[in-house]
């Protein structure tokens, strides 16, 4: 696997983790507005293999989902994939994964890209003072958010990405797939094309 972070070129890179259950071009979107807002160097998409904070592993196989992320990611030259949660398996703690490209990084700035849903949850992640430490998050503000983390947690650093309001979600596309609508607009021409192919999503209840 390439390395998705060359310590004698990138001095600024934003890690994006997620199910990407499918990937769609909202991620791509809020990945866009973050490299331009926070001068970054490179977006690394992190698929997870399975969130601590959810009640159900990802519905579709990783290697699906990694080939999805492969065939959006195609021809954008700042972004880049990252297998590591995968290989490591089992719950994917956003901690061990920042130590991981902190230690083969030391000179690399890191962020990680978060949704304001998840930023007002930040006192429930694992290691979350330690982590607080070691990135400042990017935070995809949604009207009516308020924020509420950055009182709770010590030495907590964060950036609030403006960018237009995006209704798109990998609930909405899966929903479209079981009932044999378009995603046209929703995923790239080929994530949509892998997902027809393997008919992906289309027996879920």
């Amino acid at each position: 696997m390439k390395d998705p972070l060359n310590k004698n070129r990138l001095r600024r890179c934003a890690l994006y983790g997620g199910a990407f259950d499918p990937v769609h071009r909202a991620h791509l979107q809020v990945a866009r507005y973050a490299l331009e807002q926070a001068r970054l160097d490179r977006v690394v998409f992190i698929p997870a293999a399975q969130s601590p904070l959810k009640s159900h592993a990802p519905l579709t196989d990783a290697a699906a989902r990694l080939q999805m992320l492969s065939l959006a990611l195609q021809g954008e030259a700042r972004f880049e994939l990252d297998e590591s949660e995968i290989v490591r398996g089992g719950l994917s703690y956003t901690i061990d994964t920042v130590r991981h490209f902190s230690a083969g990084h030391p000179d690399t700035e890191l962020y990680w890209i978060i949704g304001a849903d998840q930023f007002e949850q930040l006192d429930h992640w694992h290691r979350i003072e330690e982590l607080a430490e070691r990135v400042t998050f990017l935070v995809l503000a949604r009207p009516g958010s308020h924020l509420l983390a950055s009182a709770l947690i010590p030495h907590l650093r964060y950036q609030v990405i403006e960018a237009p309001l995006m209704g798109d979600s990998s609930s909405e596309i899966r929903l479209r797939c079981r009932e044999g609508r378009s995603l046209q607009g929703l995923v790239p021409d080929a994530v949509q094309a892998f997902i027809s192919e393997q008919e992906l999503y289309s027996n879920l209840q």
